[in-house]
């Protein structure tokens, strides 16, 4: 992120003596420091069209989020949106939402039996009786590591993905923002869960709104 700051004319850091001093706005402009919610900077960075992410082999390196000028465009998008200079910081966690596939696999405990409860054919061999389990337990596990990568709200938003009235009342806004934000939800699960419909991605689209569904029960 930094590197792409400072090495693009488009953007400029805050001189010393300047309200913001040490932040970063669109080069040219003098704004006063951002301060608020991400959310609406979330949604910006979400609207950017034709984000490109390049193809990356690399065993050692991180892969990026996008290439540069996707990123480049995204910077930009929310420094607009924001009307203001912004920390690396700010930045980054916008990103984060934007990008949520990039972010560390998220550790997940799952209970001795995970994947154990398997219906499978009285007549199938002891190999597909084994795969079968394989799969299950791995479908348990990539839901786990998919919901706790989801905000609570998110979690309880998941259930109402075709609901729209049913957001609205949730999150107490307007009829076009709850479509939005469940537009941006949806967009973000099929990043995480994959697309397709596989029996792989249904599986674990199941299992995602399962567990999303118990988490909101238990709270």
């Amino acid at each position: 992120m930094e590197k792409v700051l400072k090495e693009s004319s488009a953007f400029e850091a805050v001189p010393p003596g300047e309200a913001g001093a040490g932040r970063w706005r669109l080069s040219g402009t003098t704004v006063q420091p951002w301060s608020g919610p991400s959310e609406r900077l979330v949604e910006a960075a979400y609207a950017v069209p034709n984000i490109k992410i390049p193809k990356w082999t690399s065993e050692t390196r991180r892969a990026p989020v996008a290439d540069r000028a996707s990123i480049e465009a995204v910077i930009d998008t929310v420094l607009v949106a924001a009307a203001g200079s912004m920390e690396v910081a700010h930045l980054v966690e916008v990103f984060t939402a934007r990008f949520p596939v990039v972010l560390d696999p998220v550790v997940v405990s799952l209970p001795e039996d995970a994947g154990a409860q398997v219906t499978v054919s009285p007549y199938a061999s002891a190999e597909e009786i084994v795969l079968a389990r394989d799969d299950e337990a791995r479908t348990a596990s990539v839901a786990a590591e998919i919901v706790a990568m989801l905000s609570p709200q998110e979690q309880h938003m998941v259930a109402y993905l075709d609901r729209p009235g049913e957001i609205q009342t949730l999150l107490g806004c307007g009829r076009s923002q709850a479509y939005h934000r469940g537009a941006c939800l949806k967009e973000k699960l099929q990043q995480l869960v994959g697309d397709g419909d596989g029996h792989g991605v249904r599986s674990v689209r199941s299992e995602v709104i399962r567990l999303c569904s118990e988490a909101v029960q238990t709270r």
